[in-house]
Order: C-alpha cells, then structure tokens, then sequence
C-alpha cells in the first residue's frame, strides 16, 4: 500500500482484474430465464413486486419471484459464493436458500468480500431481468421478533424494463477504511482527486478487484463529538462524486451488523451502486 496518495495508475499499474459484472453493453440480450416468465407473477398473486429477505446468519428468502428467477438466483450464490449452498427448500411461502458457512455473520475479511459480490451480482442479475428496487425506496429493515427465524433486511423489487447496468459496491470499514468492488479506473481516479489531502493511502488489489481508500483521522470511529458530523460530510462529498460519474444508488443492506473481519470490519451498511 502506498504511503501518499497517487495517481491511480501508481496505485493499480497496467493489471486489470476480472469482474464478474462487466460493463453494461449498448443492447441487452435475453438470459437464461425467459423474458415472460421473468415478468410473470407467481400464479394466484396479481403482483409485480417481490422480495429478497436475508435471515438468520445464512438464508436467503425469494417471496413471490417467478420461478425462472428463483432458478436464476440458485444459480448465481452456487457460482459468486465459494462455499456454496447447502440446501433449497420452500420455508412457508418462500423458497429459502441456506448457504454454507454464515456468510450473514461473524466471518473472516475474504468472506465478507465474497458474500458482498454475491449480493451483487444477483442485483446485476435482477436488474437485466426486470426487477429493480423502486427509486422511491425498497429496503425494508428488521421487524418482528422471531427468535432464530427472524428477518434481517429485506428489498423490495419491482417488475420493470429490463437493463444491463455495470455495478458497484461500497463499504465503510475498519474505522478509516472506503472499499469499493468494482470500480471502473476512472471512478478511483476521480474518488482520489476529489478527496485530495483527506487521503491518507490508496490500493488496489489484484487478486479481490478491490479499490480502498484510507482516509486521515479514523472517521468512522472518531472519538471526539465531532467525528458524527466529520463522517456524514465524507459521505455527501461521496455522493457527490459518485452522481459526478454517472452512477445511481440502488439501495443499501445491513448484512452481519459489524461483527467479524479485520480490513472489512464493517462500521456502516453496504451500498450498491449502478450506472
């Protein structure tokens, strides 16, 4: 990791990393699930909205998705989730998938890396299929007490005009920590030029495809009354930047409440950006 902050072709070299979420092409080819059933409701609902519900430390829960694109997410975690799924089952009226290990939880740094690809890459998914969170807001928080069958967060989908977006994800982590999976070279390069001195160092690793920036004086576990407010101006200056390079935010999730994980320790939610 570099001890000042460069430009980013210092920071990266000439290397480019694959990434599971290429950029979205000038014309959008069907996929494996076909266009009407994708857009179908579940027989006996007249809806076009669905949800995605993560509970407990390793399900995932689909209500009311056409089942092409039940198949569609199976196969998606099975591919982005390097220890796979342990089983498919209907849980009431939702189908559930329980994945190995506890990738909603406590988990080591390549885990909660892994688990935030994934969730991408069924949004990627979503998304060129139809569904997309309502811009008037989907993300539905905790409710209920449940005991060992209760809901963490959920997103609501609604069935539109199919898109092929390019994504991107980003974490608050590790007291001073900004990572970004799936930053294009130009969205890293504007990020350290917007940010200048605030930066402390820059990296990009090879082997993740990640982008991570360092800022000065801890902001997201500033001791002083001050850091709250210090915090959310870097997070404005962040959007700013963000809407400057064209991307919108999807929605944001709290996945495993900051527990587990050293460099992506997380002290904030995911967010989930496209354009």
């Amino acid at each position: 990791m570099n001890e000042e902050p460069p430009n980013y072709a210092e920071a990266t070299g000439t290397a480019s990393s694959p990434s599971p979420f290429p950029s979205a092409p000038s014309s959008i080819a069907p996929s494996t699930a076909s266009v009407a059933d994708s857009r179908a409701p579940i027989k006996g609902h007249d809806t076009r909205y669905a949800m995605l519900s993560i509970a407990g430390s390793d399900r995932i829960r689909l209500i009311r998705f056409p089942e092409p694109m039940t198949a569609l997410v199976s196969e998606i975690v099975q591919g982005l989730w390097p220890k796979g799924i342990q089983k498919v089952q209907t849980f009431d009226d939702s189908l559930e998938l329980k994945l190995k290990g506890n990738p909603f939880a406590y988990g080591q740094d390549e885990e909660k890396v892994a688990i935030r690809i994934t969730l991408m890459g069924i949004l990627n998914a979503f998304a060129k299929e139809g569904w997309m969170v309502p811009r008037s807001g989907g993300r539905v928080g905790r409710m209920g007490n449940y005991g060992s069958y209760g809901q963490k967060d959920s997103l609501i989908f609604q069935h539109t005009e199919p898109r092929a977006h390019s994504w991107l994800s980003i974490s608050f982590d590790s007291a001073d920590l900004l990572h970004l999976i799936n930053a294009p070279t130009e969205l890293a390069s504007a990020l350290i030029d917007f940010f200048g001195e605030r930066i402390e160092k820059c990296n990009k690793d090879f082997v993740s495809g990640n982008f991570e920036l360092k800022f000065t004086g801890s902001p997201w576990n500033k001791s002083s009354g001050k850091g709250s407010v210090q915090s959310r101006i870097l997070i404005l200056d962040l959007m700013q930047c963000l809407e400057e390079q064209g991307y919108t935010m999807a929605t944001s999730l709290d996945i495993d409440n900051g527990t587990g994980g050293d460099t992506y320790q997380s002290y904030g939610e995911l967010w989930f950006w496209y354009r």
